[in-house]
């Protein structure tokens, strides 16, 4: 997600806020303190960092809402502002129960 070769994770909370662990390439401590990096993501049952979609070099979010729709969110590489924008790539995804 932030464009430096380390793993990072993204997590959803129960309210909707999504929050970035960025990764350390330590095994010990592989995530740093999360970051707030948005809200409103309560609306999607599935959340996809899908690496490189958009050919930029940036790690790219595909998300999808409860109508099966897919999203995607380009990847900015940056914790603040993480995302330029979604963008629908997609419906008919709700008969699967998961998106890796």
């Amino acid at each position: 997600m932030t464009g430096d070769g380390r793993a990072d994770l993204l997590a959803r909370d129960k309210a909707g806020v999504l929050w970035l662990h960025k990764g350390t390439d330590d095994g010990t401590t592989p995530y740093t303190t999360r970051t707030r990096i948005g809200s409103g993501w309560g609306g999607y049952d599935q959340l996809v960092v899908a690496g490189d979609l958009t050919d930029d070099g940036r790690a790219d979010t595909v998300a999808r809402d409860r109508a099966g729709v897919l999203w995607l969110y380009k990847g900015t590489g940056k914790t603040t502002g993480p995302f330029t924008g979604r963008t629908r790539i997609g419906a008919g995804w709700g008969e699967f129960n998961r998106l890796f």
